[in-house]
């Protein structure tokens, strides 16, 4: 079986001057046990964290470019460092050459869109600097649109007109767009322009919301219209996303079963994958590291998903939105 996971914050410490090591390392994600585990892609997220984040270890933030560009250096520096067993991917044709020649795909994220600083020059940058998906926004409102929110005002908030202008470049570009983290009224926004363009987009680290209620969650009512787009939704493993209260603290895998069984039911096989979240969540985790992703497909199976539904989770599914969008 192959498996791809769609969202991981391993880079993250390079920001605060961690040597971040991606073959083997004391985090939750790393070439060794991706490859253990039989992946073929994992997906690099690059968190631009807000000043405070750096304040509160006597740091200052630096412009969002320079961040990036440290980050994503560390993946590079990683691959070029371990080249017999990982290497970047852009697009599916990466992904398959990478595979043939036993390979693990590297593909770089940003989770929030501000780092284009207004301007679709930026994107192009970006995209140049190899990022292939954006979260359009993290937690706090960006030049693109606004969070997910408990306040219904918020949440309703839709994409603000420069938002609007660059989903549709990122659908002509090849960059999925990606709606986790995203307000109510901005992921209706991206339904509609992805819809025009004939694109799916992803949540690529979101659960349900019918079965916890938190705001970083998807309604049934967007599941739906994701799948309809022929989008790709990734598992999250943080305890606040799966259990009946979000403030639950233990990340379980009878929790994960149930989200995967409602996503099944109301958006159907096709739009699940996996997007666990890993060096980006904390608490009590049953999947604590990259390579215990292999518990979770195996009680799928014992739940009763076919060995065509588990592929489909943990690879088909995102090997055709790839294919679909990233050019």
């Amino acid at each position: 079986m192959k498996l791809i996971d769609m969202h991981c914050d391993t880079l993250l410490g390079t920001a605060y001057g961690e040597q971040v090591d991606l073959y083997e390392n004391q985090k939750m994600v790393d070439f060794k046990r991706l490859r253990s585990a039989g992946f073929s892609g994992q997906f690099f997220a690059m968190c631009l964290m807000p000043e405070k984040s750096f304040a509160n270890r006597g740091m200052t933030k630096p412009d969002d470019m320079t961040f990036m560009k440290e980050l994503s250096d560390c993946l590079y520096r990683n691959i070029e460092a371990h080249s017999d067993i990982a290497a970047f991917a852009g697009n599916r044709e990466d992904l398959i050459r990478n595979e043939k020649e036993g390979k693990l795909s590297c593909f770089l994220t940003a989770e929030d869109g501000n780092g284009i600083g207004g301007t679709l020059e930026g994107l192009e940058k970006m995209y140049e600097m190899g990022i292939r998906l954006i979260s359009v926004t993290w937690n706090m409102e960006n030049c693109l649109g606004y969070p997910n929110s408990f306040e219904p005002e918020k949440m309703a908030l839709p994409l603000k007109p420069f938002g609007m202008e660059m989903i549709d470049a990122m659908n002509r570009m090849g960059i999925i767009v990606d709606v986790s983290h995203l307000s109510d009224g901005g992921f209706w926004d991206v339904v509609r322009i992805c819809k025009e363009n004939h694109k799916p987009f992803v949540a690529s680290h979101s659960n349900c919301r019918a079965l916890t209620p938190h705001s970083r969650n998807l309604t049934d009512e967007m599941i739906r219209a994701l799948a309809e787009a022929g989008g790709a939704i990734g598992l999250n493993y943080a305890p606040a996303f799966l259990g009946a209260d979000i403030h639950e603290t233990n990340s379980r895998i009878d929790d994960m079963v149930r989200h995967m069984k409602h996503l099944r039911n109301v958006g159907g096989i096709e739009c699940m994958a996996l997007g666990g979240d890993l060096d980006g969540i904390r608490g009590n985790l049953e999947i604590d590291s990259i390579d215990k992703t292999l518990l979770l497909l195996d009680r799928l199976h014992k739940e009763g998903f076919s060995e065509s539904d588990l592929d489909k989770i943990s690879y088909d599914n995102m090997f055709r939105v790839i294919g679909d969008t990233m050019k």
